[in-house]
Order: C-alpha cells, then structure tokens, then sequence
C-alpha cells in the first residue's frame, strides 16, 4: 500500500480560487486506511499490487496495446464509456456509475484508485442521492479514510456490484462516505450528469485504501480486460474508453513516453516532462531534484513548481495577441485570473501561442497543445480563466508539475498499464 503520514501534496495550491465550482482535487493521492469495525476480525482485505517495475518504451499501433500480455483468452473488446464535464469548464469530469441497484455520478481520477460514493447514511454530504446497501451489498466490516489534495472522508467499506454502463458489472470493494471535510463541494455538472456524488479512481493498484478495490484491476481480473485505459476529455464531455481506445477519435498515431520507475510509480502516473516550449521559449521543467510530472485528470489545474511556472506566463504574456486580448502577464497574477472576452476558443487558438511539451529522452517525444486547451479555460460567469498555476517545491511536494485536466484536452490520453507507458494521440474535433 502506498502510505504518507504527511500528504505529498499538503504544499500544492488547493485550486483555482476563483471558481467556486471546481473541484479541486489536486494530486488527489489516497493517503489513508482501513480499520476493522467494531465486531470485525483484523484483517487486510484490499488489493496491495504490485510496482509498476521498470518503464518501458516499446510501441504499438494497436487499439488494445498490451492486451496480448493478458493472454490468448484477453477480452477484446473496448468499452466506451461517456463522460461528462461540470459547467462546461473541463475541470471536473464524471462518469455515470451503477453500484448495486442505483445510478450515480463519480468524478473520473487517475490520482487515485479507490471509488468512494456519498452513503444516505452521511449527515454532511449534501449531495443526493445516496447510496444505500440492497440485498447484493456485503459489509466488509471495515471502515476506510482517504485525504486528498482539499479534502478527506472516511466511510464503511462494502462489496458490491459496480458497473460503468454500458461496461458489464463486477464485484468491488468500496467506501460508503459516511463523513467528510472539504470533499463534496457544491457543484453542479451539466444536465447529462447532475450532481456529483463520488470518485471512481484509475490510479495503479498499490494506491488503493486498504480493504479497498480499484475497479479497472477488478475489470482486468474478472473480464479479462487488457490493462489499458484512454480518455477523451472535450468542454462538454468526451469519452473513456476500457480496455484500448478507438483510433477513429484520433487523427494521428499515438506517441508513446514511459511511466516513470520509481517511488511514484507506486501510486501515480508519472512521466518526465522535460520541457515547455511557447512562442519561441523553452522552458525547462523537469529538475535533477524534481522529475516527475504527475498525470491527474482529478486536478483541476495544470500546477508547475515556481521556477517553471514564471517563466511560463512570461513567455505567453510577451506575446502580442495575448497582450492585446488579455493585458500580458498579469493577466495570471492574483487569486482572480479570470477576464471577459467575446472571443471564441477558436479565435484564441488561432492567434494564441500554444504549448509544444517534450517528454522523455532516448527518443523524446514532443506533443502539442493549444492555448484553451492548456493554459486557458472558459468558466461560466468568469469568462477566460488561467489554467495553470505555480507551487512551492519541497520534500512534501518533491514533483516538477501535476498534469490536470486543462492540460490533457488536446490529446487522447493512453494509459497502458501492462507496458507501463503513457501514449498521446491529437484528438479529432470535439462536440
């Protein structure tokens, strides 16, 4: 299990503090546990996992990359799943979820991997509806906490059936939120997906809570689903696909850069973003002291250390059409980086400088990403809000950036667990 008396994130910026409807969960690592209920026989019922091991560079063309390492009889067909943004801003993304006999909206999180649901038992959720165990519900006897980056809950641990409609169910072990500090926000998604009542994790398996579950390791157990996962994340929605992804949302063949070996791989997706290159100025941003950049579609920010980060908006604050439309770099200073425009975001991304990031090394990989898909976000009411954010680095937060979801929109995101690397692939036109 991946542990932390101290959460790696307690430095990070908690989000962007001028929408009060973002969610917020930055880095949202599952630091917590499980202790037995009154009653209860002691005991680990959770899914330790292995390490992710070392990365690897290989490439495949193939939908389904890594399903022949499940073995002949691995499913072969993808699931595509639908997905749903909160007020058309692209921060949150959810998914709509079966457990046991009821509907639910779960926010979409590669930085952690147990789900958590509100329960109809919890006195300061505030979100409905809630969940409550049917005749297919097993108490574990366990209760479970998990802190992230603004918020935590604790709650009793079930086994139940979970499904991803229209993916097949399977049994999982889960928390029932019974308490909560800083978790459910008021928030409220589109009319497709309402309110939100929970978290579904991706993360690796070692980052669940003890006695806990990750439903895509009980999906590649159960249904023999190749270890791989890919989103498509637009304004309005997109896609999550199980199992591969469909090379028709893509307009070109992935790019593939490695998982980073190490003690991130544990819990995190973690890669070496090595550089940022905007309107003729790299910056760098990976560090000898500072290597890994975390991939979050749980963070509702792209978070840089400092160093990295001012340069950044200096380099795309020099820059005249952003000047003109935006006033230059002050434009990201304050808590309030938000301004009117009557632009469209395809006027912006015609005449704003995007975002060339290169990864790895031996080969690198460079990937593009234009301004409203990067370091720009429309919010309802706000206007054009900065995506991106700077953070003191230090021994709690030793990374050089977490990838939020602004930053992951321009690409279909591969997550190839089995050969433990993650692939990018320019998107076809979004809704």
């Amino acid at each position: 299990m991946l542990e932390c008396a101290t959460p790696m994130n307690s430095t990070l910026p908690s989000r962007v503090l001028s929408l009060p409807f973002a969610l917020g969960l930055l880095a949202a690592s599952a630091c917590g546990g499980a202790t037995a209920s009154p009653g209860a026989t002691p005991g680990d019922g959770g899914a330790d996992g292995a390490a992710l091991g070392d990365a690897q560079g290989t490439t495949s063309d193939a939908a389904t990359e890594g399903g022949e390492e499940q073995g002949e009889d691995a499913g072969s067909s993808i699931q595509a799943i639908p997905l749903y943004s909160c007020s058309l801003d692209g921060i949150a993304y959810t998914v709509g979820a079966t457990i046991g006999s009821q509907q639910f909206q779960l926010t979409v999180d590669t930085g952690s991997t147990t789900l958590g649901v509100a329960s109809s038992t919890c006195t300061n959720c505030n979100v409905t509806p809630g969940y409550t165990p049917g005749s297919t519900a097993v108490d574990q006897k366990k209760t479970a906490t998990s802190q992230y980056g603004t918020g935590s809950w604790t709650g009793e641990i079930y086994k139940d059936s979970v499904a991803l409609p229209p993916s097949a169910a399977t049994p999982l072990e889960f928390a029932a939120i019974d308490t909560q500090s800083g978790f459910f926000e008021p928030i409220q998604c589109d009319s497709k997906s309402g309110t939100i009542q929970g978290i579904v994790g991706f993360a690796p398996p070692a980052a669940a809570v003890a006695g806990t579950q990750g439903l895509l390791d009980q999906l590649v157990v159960t249904q023999k689903l190749p270890d791989i996962f890919a989103t498509k994340l637009c304004d309005t929605g997109g896609s999550l696909w199980l199992g591969g992804y469909d090379p028709t949302a893509t307009t070109a063949a992935p790019q593939y850069t490695p998982f980073v070996a190490d003690f991130f791989s544990l819990g995190y997706y973690a890669v070496n973003l090595v550089s940022i290159e905007v309107n003729g100025t790299t910056v760098p941003v990976a560090t000898a002291s500072y290597a890994d950049a975390l991939v979050d579609t749980g963070t509702s920010i792209f978070a840089l250390g400092t160093t990295a980060y001012n340069a950044l908006v200096a380099a795309i604050g020099s820059d005249a059409a952003f000047t003109k439309e935006f006033g230059g770099a002050s434009f990201f200073a304050g808590q309030t980086p938000c301004a009117s425009s009557t632009a469209t975001k395809a006027t912006l991304d015609s005449t704003m400088p995007g975002l060339t990031l290169t990864f790895g090394s031996n080969p690198a990989i460079t990937v593009q990403a234009t301004a409203t898909e990067s370091y720009l976000f429309e919010a309802e009411g706000e206007g054009w809000c900065s995506a991106i954010q700077g953070f003191d680095q230090s021994d709690n937060a030793p990374v050089s950036g977490i990838m939020g979801a602004p930053v992951l929109r321009s690409n279909v995101l591969i997550f190839d667990r089995a050969q433990k690397r993650l692939g990018f692939a320019p998107h076809t036109a979004c809704p």
